[in-house]
């Protein structure tokens, strides 16, 4: 076999042609190109030998490209030396292929560029895996370098080799100064909390050989010297043979976040407006201290203070006043007390104190300390001074201490006790304290009332309101009452007071509405119908008057209930009325006028009731959308023997028509007071006279 055979042979193996050309005038255009018949077939023509010139080659080649294969082949013969190069070619079918060529610059005697003899391949598929490698590769680093989350990538060795535009902003390196340099140096790490290094968490996926996520206290120190809260996480980069190349860390800026979980700890722990910490953190630090009581036997004591004449102040010169006072009174405070003591916000004018390790003699004499301070304290605004007292009820902290909810009420009870004897005194709760059995009965009311809900023992009973004009209208007032195991019926005046002292009458309040809703539902699936399912001659429809306490004017939630209440039983709110008493609406005039206009828009209706007992202006009526006047019982009890309730009366009455209002006169008990306020013109009457109380009970 000859050379000859061999060479094509082994160039068929390597699917490789031979590329030779020729050269005039030293310029590879002006020339020609001989193809082998392999050659040939590269171009997408018929496989033979082909000659052609180079200027008929060229419009094979590329467009883009055959500026640069010019280029390329006659430096080549400039150079009288070798060259390779990688070119496009757009076959006769229209197929773009990539070829890969290497030549030899050959000349004559006399140095004469002559031709070009060399190989050429195909490498398309080789050039695609690389065109999309390269692809993938600047992919990639557009989407690191356009995530809002920072990277960096390091080696094996902890070197940092790359870092997104987020990472250089964040550490204050650019990727070109960071590049070579140790993580450790690009990304410094510290506690936030005790400024001491912690381990970098690249070195420690290394180490670790695992991903790993940073701490919740971590702080970047910037190349500058700024720090910054971040967080996140570092994994490591495999190679196909189990080895690790390196990392990457991917981390944020979490200062914005960190700070906020920051203030709203702090506001979860503190009164926004004194800076106290809370009733929610006071009892959390109570309990911790009754813990230690127990424990090891230390000895606390808890005072539960009550200002005296808040109210004046905030009554007299508004609640903008009623703060600077609290917030000027509580710095006063914090000043007197020792460094460990824990003075809190409890509610609105009430604050509790809990002096840690401290006998009760001591704790009696920091009490007198605070109460002089408070009574010295004068409050000025604008152009009136305020003079203000406390009570203070303390109870002791031992390892006999039953809970911290004993604790407290015990605390609650000695306060009120001092109020009781003349305000702005000290009281010391003592278990035999006879003049405590009243609030020890209101404690046990709470039990009660909390097994009435758990067994359901309330009910229902319903007084009418009789129109003294058209008797068929009609009107009901709903009672609420317990029936107990021991099937004792208890009136409400044996537990409302508990339920307001111990924030139950929202609860009460809820359930009358939910119940009283439910027995209309029921009322209306009742009403009897003949054989074809139509109504019969429908009875009045009621009017269902439901008591409100104050307690639950002051509750913001309140109206959705009612309107889902309202919905859910699918009860029309013309047949609701809601009772509000004259004090309670006075009391709470601002949201009591928002309360009631919200209802009445959707149709409820409201009463307010033993109107005339506050003794304030009928100016009130003016602000609120009352439909009924309800007169209070003492003036309608002795109505026919005293001339002055009877004149109130009338005159109470004929406010109230003036106003547009229909009035109902309470307590009328017998015929001759009837007589009287039917007389007078009062539209309804309410009492033994005209009906008694009874159970509520669907009519069927």
């Amino acid at each position: 076999m000859s050379d000859r055979e061999r060479l094509r042979m082994a160039l068929d193996a390597a699917k490789m042609a031979i590329w030779d050309s020729k050269i005039v005038n030293h310029l590879v255009i002006d020339g020609s190109v001989t193809w082998s018949e392999d050659g040939a077939s590269l171009l997408g023509l018929d496989p033979s030998p082909l000659t052609h010139t180079f200027r008929e080659f060229l419009t094979f080649v590329h467009e883009e490209d055959r500026e640069h294969v010019v280029s390329v082949l006659q430096d080549g013969v400039e150079r009288r030396g070798a060259y390779s190069l990688e070119y496009r070619v757009v076959r006769a079918d229209g197929i773009i292929r990539w070829l890969s060529a290497k030549a030899q610059i050959f000349c004559l005697p006399d140095g004469t560029p002559d031709r070009t003899l060399g190989i050429i391949w195909d490498v398309t598929e080789q050039k695609l895996h690389e065109i999309r490698s390269e692809e993938q590769k600047e992919l990639a680093e557009l989407t690191l370098a356009s995530i809002g989350d920072a990277v960096i990538r390091i080696d094996a060795l902890g070197r940092t080799t790359y870092m997104n535009r987020v990472a250089e902003q964040l550490t204050g390196w650019t990727s070109s100064e960071a590049t070579g340099k140790d993580i450790r140096d690009t990304l410094e790490l510290v506690d936030e909390i005790s400024g001491d290094q912690v381990e970098n968490v690249a070195v420690k996926c290394l180490r670790l050989r695992q991903a790993v996520g940073l701490s919740t206290r971590t702080r970047l120190i910037t190349h500058y010297g700024r720090k910054i809260a971040i967080e996140d996480s570092a994994a490591p980069i495999w190679s196909r043979d189990g080895e690790i190349l390196g990392a990457v860390i991917v981390f944020h800026d979490v200062s914005h976040e960190r700070q906020l979980n920051q203030e709203l700890s702090w506001q979860a722990k503190h009164d926004n407006l004194t800076g106290l910490i809370n009733r929610r953190e006071f009892e959390a630090q109570l309990s911790k201290a009754l813990f230690e009581a127990k424990q090891e036997r230390h000895l606390h004591v808890l005072l539960y203070l009550d200002l005296d004449q808040f109210k004046v102040v905030n009554d007299t010169a508004g609640h903008i006043a009623g703060d600077a006072l609290l917030q000027m009174l509580a710095k006063a405070l914090q000043e007197e007390m020792r460094e460990s003591d824990i003075l809190a916000r409890l509610g609105g004018d009430e604050l509790g104190v809990l002096l840690l390790h401290c006998p009760l003699e001591r704790a009696v004499a920091i009490a007198e300390q605070l109460r002089k301070l408070v009574k010295d304290f004068r409050f000025v605004w604008e152009t009136r001074s305020f003079e203000l007292g406390v009570s203070i009820g303390l109870v002791e902290i031992s390892e006999d201490s039953k809970s911290m909810t004993d604790l407290l009420i015990s605390a609650d009870q000695a306060c009120y006790l001092a109020k009781e004897q003349g305000r702005n005194k000290v009281c010391v709760y003592h278990e035999s304290n006879l003049d405590l059995s009243q609030r020890h009965g209101e404690m046990l009311w709470v039990a009660r009332l909390n097994e009435a809900f758990e067994c359901h023992l309330f009910r229902l009973y319903s007084m009418p309101i009789v129109h003294l004009r058209e008797p068929t209208a009609s009107h009901e007032e709903v009672l609420i009452r317990i029936h107990s195991k021991q099937g004792d019926i208890i009136l409400p005046g044996a537990f409302i007071p508990a339920a307001e002292r111990y924030d139950m009458m929202q609860s009460i309040d809820r359930w009358v509405i939910r119940a009283v809703f439910r027995h209309v539902q029921l009322e209306n699936d009742n009403e009897p119908t003949d054989e074809q399912g139509e109504a019969r001659t429908p009875r009045p429809a009621t009017v269902y008057s439901i008591n409100l306490s104050g307690i639950s004017l002051n509750d913001p939630s309140l109206h959705n209930y009612i309107v889902e209440q309202l919905a859910h039983y699918s009860v029309s709110p013309e047949f609701i009325c809601f009772e509000i008493t004259e004090t309670a609406v006075i009391a709470n005039l601002s949201n009591a006028q928002l309360f009631m206009t919200k209802l009445k828009a959707i149709g409820c209706k409201f009463s307010l009731d033993d109107f005339g007992s506050g003794l304030s202006s009928f100016a009130y009526l003016k602000a609120l959308p009352v439909d009924y006047l309800k007169i209070d019982g003492i003036f309608v009890r002795d109505i026919a023997t005293n001339k002055v309730n009877r004149a109130m009366v009338k005159a109470i009455n004929e406010v109230g028509h003036v106003m547009g209002l229909r009035t109902v006169a309470e307590y009328v008990g017998d015929e001759d007071a009837l007589s009287i306020v039917r007389e007078i013109g009062v539209d309804y009457a309410q009492g033994y006279a005209v009906g008694h109380v009874c159970p509520l009970r669907a009519r069927l």
